[in-house]
């Protein structure tokens, strides 16, 4: 059996940053987070709920470091 490639894609703005999940190409979820622990603890719910994730977003200075 083949196995589930899910792949987390953020877009990292100042307030907020916008998350795409997809499994094997397709787009199963999207939705924003605020840029704090509340947004940052939504974001790690939806990673719990997967084996090895791919996490890919823009190194953007000040706004992503947070979130790295």
């Amino acid at each position: 059996m083949d196995s589930l490639k899910t792949v987390f894609g953020i877009d990292v703005s100042s307030r907020k940053s916008n998350v795409c999940i997809m499994v094997n190409g397709r787009k199963v979820k999207d939705y924003a987070i605020s840029n704090d622990m509340v947004g940052f603890n939504q974001l790690l719910d939806d990673l719990k709920q997967v084996t090895n994730p791919q996490i890919i977003f823009e190194a953007t200075g000040v706004y992503s470091r947070r979130l790295q």
